[in-house]
């Protein structure tokens, strides 16, 4: 009984050795572990729609430069972006690596608060169905997409 004990427990000790090995390279690989600050992003001079718009399609613009699908998006809280990402689909191998979702993500890991309340989540397109439902679940208060900067109001679940 005493071998078996042991044998559990040190199988349990090595998973969590692995996990502690594992998950800082999986959090680096996404970017939201680089910093825990919203001031160490390079915030536009204008504290409007179209300034932060603008930087969404910044994103963009860095998605298509590593080869990945054209959308950007940042996350805005009391006019300072908090959160921000170009879509890594592509190159980080995840279908739930949308722009959106790695902005929320950078924005929560950022603010150490997955409540993001009080937040606008600007994108470069409107937000697909999963997008929204993240943006849902972290109480995002509005969603702005698009060159024409179109209300996309609260986000909704389903």
């Amino acid at each position: 009984m005493k071998n078996n004990h042991f044998t559990t427990r040190r199988a349990l000790l090595g998973l969590a050795g692995v996990v502690a090995l594992v998950f800082p390279v999986i959090r680096s690989r996404s970017g939201y572990a680089a910093s825990t600050r919203p001031d160490n992003i390079d915030q536009p001079s204008g504290r409007s729609d179209r300034s932060f718009i603008e930087r969404a399609f910044e994103m963009r613009r860095q998605a298509i430069d590593i080869g990945d699908q054209g959308y950007g998006a940042v996350v805005v809280r009391d006019g300072v972006i908090v959160g921000q990402s170009p879509s890594h689909v592509i190159v980080h191998h995840d279908p739930t690596a949308h722009a959106e979702m790695e902005a929320i993500r950078d924005a929560a890991a950022r603010l150490g608060s997955r409540d993001l309340s009080g937040c606008t989540l600007y994108s470069s397109s409107p937000a697909c169905p999963m997008c929204e439902a993240a943006a849902y679940w972290g109480n995002i208060d509005r969603m702005v997409f698009g060159e024409a900067i179109s209300d996309g109001g609260r986000p909704s679940l389903c």
